[in-house]
């Protein structure tokens, strides 16, 4: 039975979330070093390996149907992260993608509106614009340097995972680690023909061949610490506490992406690059806290009457 009305986070609860919000920053560079030994796609589908294989023979099957799995592993495995591990390799900042990816957020208040007919509160809808200001100015940088076609295929794997979380939230509660093992059956397959197809099937088998540990350490890192591990504590997290006290703790992700490139890739971020960075972080945090300040400017303007 899911608990939802836990105390307050524990120190103890604040470090491990503070460090899965770390493992999914870093896990932007640790994608940036996987690509220069493998080509996109076969990364990708090298981590969903790993996700799936050997945890799935100790963790049970959600309880979804099998059509369910198939969509969520196309969507939120191969689309997503294809688009992500392609962007990246095209010459997107890791720093940058840690960012941009999170207007899946965005994405998502806009398509259940669209397709669940939800009533996104105004203060959402503000976040909403302010988040797309920020991509605009990222956007207007990335063309005038020449890399607009990387941003937009990153900023489709936004597109994607909104997506996929509306299709989520269609399934029923489910544990999200379980749900992460079993769905990374299915991005494997096609993801392997299309490296086929568009990498070649030599560039393929010469990556693999010529593994070296970082190779290793990265698909390690992607698949087992940055998909069941983080998503398996943040799935506890989420139900030993509230939502509102748990999901902050996503806006360091970006942050922590954004300071890790610069540390260990040495990417440099322009001013309109920093200021948007704000404004996407600040619509983030705007996003998360909007149901608590309209009640309480709902509260004050009705004890004013």
């Amino acid at each position: 039975m899911t608990n939802t009305s836990a105390p307050g986070l524990k120190l103890a609860d604040v470090a491990l979330l503070t460090a899965v919000a770390l493992i999914w920053g870093l896990n932007f560079v640790v994608i940036a070093l996987g690509l220069k030994g493998f080509p996109p796609l076969l990364f990708s589908a090298l981590r969903f390996l790993v996700c799936a294989f050997p945890v799935i023979f100790f963790v049970p099957k959600p309880k979804v149907g099998w059509w369910s799995l198939l969509a969520v592993g196309i969507v939120l495995g191969t689309l997503v992260f294809a688009f992500l591990f392609v962007g990246i390799n095209m010459g997107m900042a890791a720093g940058l993608s840690s960012l941009v990816m999170q207007m899946q957020v965005f994405f998502t208040v806009i398509l259940g509106g669209v397709m669940l007919k939800e009533r996104p509160l105004p203060l959402n809808w503000f976040a909403v614009l302010l988040g797309l200001a920020g991509i605009a100015m990222i956007a207007v940088e990335r063309a005038e340097n020449g890399g607009i076609a990387a941003f937009a295929v990153v900023l489709a794997g936004a597109l994607s995972w909104g997506f996929a979380n509306i299709l989520l939230k269609t399934l029923p509660k489910v544990n999200m680690m379980h749900l992460m093992v079993w769905m990374s059956l299915v991005p494997p397959l096609p993801l392997l023909i299309l490296s086929g197809l568009f990498e070649g099937w030599d560039r393929m088998q010469s990556a693999v061949v010529q593994t070296t540990w970082l190779g290793v350490g990265a698909i390690l890192y992607t698949g087992l610490l940055s998909t069941v591990l983080a998503y398996g504590i943040w799935g506890r997290m989420l139900q030993r506490h509230t939502t509102t006290a748990v999901a902050p703790f996503a806006l360091l992700t970006p942050v922590f992406g954004l300071v890790s490139a610069s540390i260990f890739l040495g990417e440099r971020y322009s001013g309109a690059e920093a200021i948007a960075s704000i404004l996407v972080v600040a619509a983030l945090g705007l996003n998360i806290w909007a149901a608590p300040l309209h009640g309480r400017i709902s509260a004050m303007a009705h004890s004013r009457l």
